[in-house]
């Protein structure tokens, strides 16, 4: 696990000094995602750079940038391919010969060997940049499900790229905000899933499952090289259908152990997040069976008026008979850990909770654990936002009736959810204008990803079930994507690799064709999964309501109810948002957080991110943290960490 960056110099020209130089700034940036190694190597027009947190193979012979196949290739690495000991004796009956035990040359001597077929071989999270002095050409490869991340830009004749947006802003001519990406993640919290834009004019991301090449003639053609709709199988399908239920529970159970199996190889110590519901809770039991020196570790809201989740993540680790590690998050402990996860996490913060994960990731580092396990990915495949599918199912079935009614009776009903969330209402013919408008947002993105999941599951004769499937298949594509940032953020924050096991493409490819009834159905939700953790833990746990980590944010936002921290900041000044629609946001407090938590991260990320202030000097001009703006601004002035 490890952090890149690289220049290549489009007009062919060998790298220099000058490349060599811009890389080490950018490994200043993202020096916390490794820092046990560093490394920095130059062939031809590429300069690559890495640094690296040890995994596997602790020695020097891990060490990046990392040439093979007679010096022919040059790789750097981020990730895991969790399968490297099958690929490396295939490759050693093959005559490779390697020199260390690390995942990072079994990648790079199989790309060399087999070119990118051989990436649906590997089951792991990865991004890496691999030079092919041969050829004269660079990849940059991302993995299925965008677990690991990777940005780039063209900066006049050249291409840079590196794991973290912020190491690419020091080499834009100016930074500027992409003032329609913004209004896309206020409408959807999410600039992750879908397409190339990033919130910052000319940085642009690798999407999950894509390549990006560069040839001889200096031009990077993008391409996909996986799309989990392409997996979905419809043979597969009715055989599970048709399948005894027994079955098909063993089977779900064996996958999700062998996938654990895999995630727990490491030469590190290794622990799992347990916030005690469901997911999490599998995950710990079954990696205990296999590993008995597993730490659990745990963020406790002790001020959550009833949701905090402390006395179930103690009934787990005490039937897995490990021992639990607590982290208690209060608001002073929210408050200022918010402008250095804002810095972290690159793009605004999506969910409050990305506090929580890095001050539990923190904690697991200061425990001598470098490697966690999650339960990410588990509610997009087998029903964990049952409310959201139950939803499309109604609207599907509700459809045809809804059609039947007069048009004045059907637009007096739509103009009346419409003004009930405050939706612009007035304009001529709203009806048609306002879902054009809201799609036009993200370039019709998500109307486009939600047709073609309709098309891949066309063999569900139900409209209902086909619509739950489906609008699974575009959970894991999109809502998923942010989550996974978070994760990747949060935990690299804090020199930690965390990995999950949900999202084995084995599984994931089996749980796309479960049939809709067995994640969202009459039986429970998260059925399959309920009834894997029921023979582990008392019914009562299994099977009570999802509470999906929240936190007391009312209280956590009090020093912003007065307006006074955001004036003259980047929501006010730079995106021009007028006094009195900042004060009707923040008058949603304490009934609602939304809101006033989006203000807050537009602001966060502009003032550091673009504005390069020190977030510490944020914190403190925001009222989230002690202090003066007097005793900061040096700091800020100084160039800060943005």
């Amino acid at each position: 696990m490890c952090g890149l960056a690289g220049i290549l110099r489009l007009d062919g020209r060998p790298a220099g000094d000058g490349e060599r130089r811009r890389v080490d700034r950018m490994l200043d940036r993202i020096a916390h995602r490794g820092p046990d190694d560093r490394g920095v190597a130059c062939e031809g027009p590429v300069c690559l750079g890495s640094v690296r947190l040890a995994i596997l193979d602790l020695s020097p012979a891990g060490h990046m940038p990392m040439r093979g196949a007679g010096d022919r290739a040059l790789l750097a690495y981020n990730g895991e391919v969790y399968d490297h000991g099958t690929l490396r004796r295939e490759l050693t009956a093959e005559g490779v010969v390697f020199r260390s035990h690390t995942d990072t040359e079994v990648v790079l001597e199989a790309m060399v060997r087999h070119g990118e077929a051989i990436l649906h071989r590997f089951i792991g999270m990865f991004a890496f940049a691999l030079y092919r002095a041969d050829r004269g050409e660079l990849l940059l490869v991302r993995d299925r499900y965008g677990v690991k991340p990777l940005y780039w830009a063209v900066v006049g004749r050249r291409l840079v790229f590196a794991s973290e947006l912020k190491a690419l802003l020091a080499e834009l001519p100016r930074r500027e905000a992409d003032r329609a990406a913004l209004a896309e993640w206020w409408l959807y919290r999410n600039l992750d899933g879908l397409g190339t834009r990033t919130p910052v004019v000319g940085i642009r991301q690798l999407p999950a499952g894509h390549l990006l090449r560069v040839g001889r003639d200096g031009t990077p053609r993008l391409s996909r090289w996986y799309d989990p709709l392409a997996a979905v199988d419809a043979e597969r399908h009715r055989t599970l259908a048709r399948t005894p239920v027994r079955v098909v529970v063993e089977e779900v159970a064996r996958l999700l152990a062998d996938s654990i199996r895999l995630r727990l190889v490491a030469d590190v110590p290794v622990g799992v997040l347990l916030s005690g519901g469901l997911d999490s809770s599998l995950v710990t039991l079954l990696a205990a069976r296999v590993q008995r020196d597993l730490t659990a570790f745990h963020v406790s809201v002790p001020a959550g008026r009833g949701f905090d989740e402390r006395p179930y993540a103690e009934t787990v680790a005490r039937t897995a008979g490990i021992p639990l590690v607590v982290r208690e998050l209060d608001p002073s402990v929210f408050r200022r850990g918010l402008p250095r996860v804002a810095w972290l996490e690159d793009l605004p913060i999506t969910h409050p909770n990305s506090v929580a994960y890095h001050e539990i990731a923190r904690t697991a580092r200061a425990h001598g654990v470098v490697v966690l396990l999650s339960g990410e990915g588990a509610d997009e495949l087998f029903g964990g936002y049952a409310w959201s599918q139950r939803r499309r199912r109604r609207l599907v079935r509700l459809a045809p009736l809804f059609r039947r009614l007069p048009p004045r009776l059907r637009d007096a009903l739509t103009l009346f959810v419409y003004g009930m969330d405050g939706l612009p209402v007035t304009a001529h013919r709203f009806r048609e204008a306002l879902p054009a408008a809201v799609t036009a947002l993200d370039r019709g993105l998500r109307a486009e990803l939600e047709a073609r999941a309709e098309a891949a599951f066309r063999f569900v004769t139900d409209a209902g079930e086909r619509a739950v499937m489906a609008g699974t298949a575009c959970d894991l594509v999109d809502f998923l994507a942010p989550l996974l940032r978070r994760l990747d953020r949060t935990t690299m924050g804090a020199s930690v690799e965390c990995r999950e096991p949900f999202l084995d493409p084995r599984l994931v490819h089996l749980a796309l064709a479960l049939p809709a009834e067995w994640k969202v159905g009459r039986r429970a939700d998260k059925w399959v999964l309920k009834r894997i953790a029921e023979p582990l833990l008392p019914r009562a746990h299994v099977h009570r309501p999802k509470m999906g980590f929240p936190l007391p944010l009312a209280d956590y936002l009090a020093p912003l109810a007065d307006g006074r921290a955001l004036a003259g900041g980047f929501v006010a000044e730079t995106l021009g948002l007028a006094r009195a629609a900042i004060r009707r946001v923040l008058d949603e407090l304490p009934r609602r957080t939304h809101g006033p938590f989006g203000l807050l991260a537009l602001e966060l990320w502009g003032r550091i991110h673009l504005a390069g202030e020190d977030p510490e000097a944020v914190g403190v001009r925001l009222g989230l943290l002690e202090g003066t703006g007097a005793e900061t601004s040096a700091a800020a002035v100084a160039g800060g960490v943005g």
